[in-house]
Order: structure tokens, then C-alpha cells, then sequence
């Protein structure tokens, strides 16, 4: 895939807005552009594809072999394939990145969660991220009944007592398994993905990186306002005034957000042109 066409792809994620996405091959291209950012060019996806259709091969022998759906894709990609949460170097760039994730067979839940929701669409099953904070998880509907599942943890589905025990670790405002158990679209997990790279290289002072992710991100949401603020904030943290106004004024511009949003970035905007007087 060329840098080209990976962000094609990226402009047909925001075209799509909220509906689902062909997700894996979605964060294959993010990560066909995190190389390009870096001076890479054209990257050879097909060993990507083959594992992504080895995926789909171990849950659906998994399933034929009687397991029920809900536990098929930890048989089919923790247990056959070997796929796990990287709990000894959690914070390493590779595990948010699905083209090192699938050769590394370890990486963050996100990315993890991504092969899972691929792998269940393929087998004809609903299946989405949930509005989990803090810890991923995503949702396999079987027979109309939703499962929640860890990827990071084997994938095997967690009970209404281990997802109260879950929320609960993961901090206030996260205690309603019901509201945890509300599916969010293909975009968002995209951008969850995408924040994990960002958050890193900020923390570790990569700011070019940073913004780098965040043009990503943009580029997926071009009308969220978070990200176009956050953007702003970043580009005038590290001195550069007019590119930060400049930021803002486009979104503006576009008439992207409604009154709230605009007000905040309109004074956020404000703010940061007084600065250059």
C-alpha cells in the first residue's frame, strides 16, 4: 500500500462517519502512514492479509469444531494463533501499530480488539467496541445476546461480575455495565488507536510525532472539535503561534461544529492570537 492510497482510505473513513468500516485493513493503512511520516514509502501488506485470513481460518474451524461463537475467536486467535496482550512492554509504539501487532502477535486491547472485531464480522457476527474507558473491550453479539470480550486477556468472554469488578478498577464515572456495554462505531476505535501513538510520543517529547498522529486523527474526524483544539494547544505549546491560529481559523473556516464548539474555539483562538501582539 502507498502512502497515497493509505490516505485515501483515510478520507473514506470520514466520508463513512460513524457506519462500519473495514477496520483491519482501516488501521493497516494508519500504519502504512506512521512509516510514511518517518521517510518510508510503499509497504508490502500481503504478509498482513495472509495472517488476517489465518484469523479468520482459526475462528472458523474453531466454530465448526462446535465451540460456541462468543469463546471461537479466543480458541481461533489466542489459543491457536497465540495473539496476548503485551503486559511486560505496554507503552512500546509497536503494540499500537496492527502491521507490527500481527507480526509480533501482541499488542495493546485496541489493537487486538481490532483483529477480534474483523474476525467476528467475517464469521457473519455483529460485533463493535464498547464505550469501555481505560481498558478496551469489544462487543460480539451471538443469538442476540451481547458478549463482552477481552482481547487483552485471551478474549474469552467476561461475565456481568468481572465487567462490574472491571469498571470499577478503571475509575469513577465507569461503574454502569450497561453504558460500558453500548457499542461504539469503527471511527472511534480507529481514533483510540491513533491516541495511544499520540499520548506516547507527547509524553516522551516527540512532539512532530505527536502532531503527526494527530494529523491522522484529523483526517479521519475533520469536524471534531477536540482534536482541532487539541492541535492548536500542542502547535502553540511548542511556539509556533500562527500555525496554531492558522489551525484554528481553517476549522472555523470549513463551519465545521455548532455554537458551543465554535464559541470554545473562537476563544481559544482569541487566546492565542493575543499571544502574537
Amino acid at each position: 500500500m502507498t502512502p497515497e492510497a493509505a490516505g485515501a482510505l483515510l478520507d473514506s473513513v470520514a466520508a463513512a462517519g460513524d457506519t462500519p468500516l473495514a477496520i483491519a485493513e482501516a488501521a493497516l493503512a494508519l500504519a502504512v502512514l506512521d512509516r510514511a511520516g518517518a521517510g518510508g514509502g510503499p509497504v508490502d501488506l500481503m504478509p498482513c492479509r495472509a495472517a488476517l485470513v489465518a484469523i479468520e481460518t482459526a475462528v472458523a474451524d474453531a466454530e465448526a469444531r462446535g465451540i460456541e461463537p462468543q469463546s471461537a475467536l479466543a480458541a481461533g486467535i489466542a489459543g491457536r494463533l497465540g495473539y496476548r496482550g503485551d503486559d511486560e512492554t505496554y507503552d512500546d509504539l509497536a503494540n499500537a501499530d496492527l502491521i507490527q501487532v500481527i507480526e509480533r502477535r501482541c499488542g495493546l486491547p485496541v489493537a487486538l480488539g481490532i483483529l477480534y472485531i474483523h474476525a467476528a464480522r467475517q464469521q457473519g457476527h455483529l460485533a463493535a467496541g464498547l464505550n469501555v474507558p481505560g481498558h478496551f473491550l469489544i462487543g460480539v453479539e451471538v443469538a442476540g445476546h451481547r458478549y463482552a470480550l477481552d482481547p487483552f486477556n485471551g478474549g474469552e468472554p467476561i461475565e456481568p461480575q468481572a465487567l462490574r469488578v472491571l469498571l470499577q478498577r478503571v475509575g469513577p464515572g465507569a461503574d454502569s455495565a450497561q453504558a460500558a456495554m453500548t457499542a461504539v462505531s469503527d471511527r472511534a476505535v480507529l481514533l483510540r488507536l491513533q491516541n495511544n501513538i499520540k499520548l506516547r510520543r507527547l509524553q516522551s517529547g516527540d512532539t512532530a510525532g505527536g502532531l503527526a498522529a494527530l494529523a491522522r486523527m484529523r483526517r479521519m474526524a475533520p469536524e471534531a472539535p477536540e482534536l482541532v483544539s487539541e492541535e492548536a494547544g500542542v502547535l502553540a505549546a511548542s511556539g509556533s503561534m500562527r500555525a496554531a491560529t492558522a489551525t484554528l481559523r481553517a476549522w472555523l473556516d470549513a463551519g465545521h461544529g455548532g455554537g458551543e464548539a465554535r464559541a470554545a474555539l473562537q476563544s481559544q483562538l482569541a487566546s492565542i492570537g493575543s499571544r502574537l501582539n
